[in-house]
């Protein structure tokens, strides 16, 4: 008889999953084996038998399913993107998410942009 873990994997990895396999019509197996996993292991994850796959299978599922970001998946898994927690470590980091998170989706693109601009011009004069 199967244990169930201690810690499945959340409700919204697991939702997004399903989602993205409906909406590219994959199957399981044809998930599994492009993103390079055991298409039991998968079943076992999506019936919250098993945890979580490491960040680097659940990247490859992301990749997969084309979810954009693919580190939607990873934070619906709860776990942080390596490359941001440097960032978010900053002064004023967590406090700029909050605000952005009240945006409306065209402010929140409108400030996209704006970074991507600033960021883009920092870069440019350090290449000067």
């Amino acid at each position: 008889m199967l244990r169930r873990p201690k810690h499945p994997a959340p409700e919204g990895f697991l939702q997004l999953l399903r989602e993205g396999m409906e909406k590219r019509k994959i199957s399981l197996n044809q998930l599994a084996e492009r993103a390079g996993i055991s298409p039991a292991f998968l079943s076992r994850i999506l019936n919250k038998q098993r945890g979580l796959p490491s960040n680097k299978a659940i990247l490859s599922l992301a990749r997969v399913l084309d979810l954009q970001p693919a580190e939607r998946l990873l934070i619906e898994a709860g776990r942080m993107p390596e490359d941001l927690k440097p960032m978010l470590s900053q002064p004023h980091m967590p406090e700029l998410l909050r605000a952005a998170g009240k945006l409306s989706e065209n402010e929140r693109q409108q400030l996209l942009n704006t970074m991507q601009g600033l960021a883009l011009r920092q870069h440019n004069r350090k290449q000067a």
